[in-house]
């Protein structure tokens, strides 16, 4: 780091969790990753990234999802992810786009809203 620089905190994403289940208005449920902390488009960053997608696709496709909220019961779903510090950095954005293009098989998707409202 250079003099005068100020050292962003990366912060990772928790695959652990589903951050924010809904349904929209038009009868599509989205499941939410909300990132509220600078995109790095680091290694660590991005891994964790593709860690909570995973997640969210195991709770959309293996029962989790509907188990919780029955109403969910054939419905489609996306993941949105909900940045509200900005668009990702464009090494995100190619590995978002990745992930879109393989989610389309299973019937899901990703959506990237910026902005600190959903």
């Amino acid at each position: 780091m250079r003099f005068g620089e100020k050292k962003v905190e990366e912060r990772l994403f928790d695959p652990a969790k589903v951050d924010v289940c809904a349904i929209s208005e038009g009868g599509v449920v989205e499941l939410f990753i909300v990132q509220d902390h600078p995109w790095t488009g680091s290694d660590a960053q991005l891994q964790s990234l593709q860690d909570k997608v995973q997640t969210y696709v195991s709770y959309a496709l293996d029962g989790q999802m509907v188990a919780a909220y029955p109403e969910t019961l054939g419905l489609r779903w996306r993941i949105v992810i909900h940045a509200q510090t900005g668009p990702p950095d464009v090494r995100t954005q190619t590995v978002l786009d990745a992930l879109n293009q393989r989610l389309t098989g299973y019937g899901g998707s990703i959506d990237t809203r910026v902005g600190t409202a959903t």
